[in-house]
């Protein structure tokens, strides 16, 4: 096969791979997991169904990779973010706007996981655990780098700098989850502030 050949399959098949976790993700938030059926992916992404299972062993697996992807996504904001010029706290302050934003436009997306039975839950979130640590290690570095720069230019008390990016990570995550459960009253985005002062008020010099 020529060059040429081989370089257009590869490109028509990430191509169909996007096509893919598009349809899925729309259809996932849309819906919920348990209405969409992998027919429904397939015909939103004007594919057959036979070519979805090329790339996904299940509806399962193709909605940990939609995860996957969502959460890639976030991380890209987030890495183009902190090289903006201005000091690490303006850079810490503007990755928690960053985070809580991704969250509420995509609430849809996150909330899927609430639907799930009791013993499915435990089940995705042990596998999805696995599959999106590198994901969760990569946010903390970044967290990290910035905390511990934070420190040195002495805005933030010499603390542990990955122990304080771990804690700031908890933080966000719990005031969404808590944003969710009361029914997404008012705006998450709008309590970015609000995680930014109690931080803030625990580790600034």
């Amino acid at each position: 096969m020529k060059v040429k050949e081989m370089n257009k399959r590869k490109i028509g098949q990430r191509d169909h791979l996007t096509q893919v976790l598009q349809a899925a993700e729309k259809l996932f938030a849309k819906r919920g997991f348990y209405p969409t059926t992998i027919d429904d992916i397939a015909k939103e992404a004007k594919l057959a169904k036979g070519t979805i299972y090329l790339y996904f062993d299940s509806k399962e697996d193709l909605f940990f990779s939609a995860i996957e992807r969502k959460l890639d996504a976030l991380l890209s904001k987030i890495e183009k973010a902190v090289k903006e010029p201005g000091s690490a706290w303006q850079r810490i302050n503007a990755t928690i706007g960053i985070h809580l934003k991704f969250m509420e436009e995509n609430k849809d997306f996150f909330k899927i996981m609430q639907s799930f039975s009791e013993q499915l839950r435990e089940k995705l979130e042990k596998e999805l655990k696995e599959r999106v640590v590198e994901k969760q290690s990569r946010y903390i570095k970044i967290l990290t780098r910035l905390i511990q720069r934070a420190i040195n230019e002495g805005e933030v008390k010499p603390l542990n700098a990955r122990k304080l990016a771990v804690i700031l990570m908890g933080i966000v995550h719990s005031l969404t989850v808590y944003w969710v459960s009361q029914k997404e009253r008012g705006s998450l985005c709008g309590d970015a502030s609000l995680v930014q002062e109690v931080f803030s008020q625990g580790v600034e010099r």
